[in-house]
């Protein structure tokens, strides 16, 4: 029996495969990762410039007994409110 085979490859084909593959650009691209590691950075110093500045804007002396006085006297705490707060805390 002689055994055929259905396909056959045009003479001369396995010739200039090498130099027609070499001419395709391969499908991978190197990502160049730098302009986002230098975004990231510039985030992470405005989070940490935004932090430092926000904690010494708002760190301030704490008040004094009299500022303490004039607050509740101005809310209309009672005598009797202040000293549940103080006894029951």
């Amino acid at each position: 029996m002689n055994k055929q085979l259905p396909y056959s490859t045009p003479s001369g084909y396995f010739d200039s495969l090498k130099s027609r593959l070499s001419g395709i650009p391969s499908g991978r691209s190197r990502i160049n990762f730098v302009p986002y590691f230098a975004l990231a950075v510039s985030f992470a110093l405005l989070v940490m410039l935004g932090n430092f500045i926000l904690t010494k804007s708002t760190a301030s002396q704490p008040a004094s007994d009299e500022e303490i006085i004039e607050y509740l006297i101005d809310s209309g705490t009672t005598l009797a409110q202040l000293e549940d707060a103080v006894y029951n805390y």
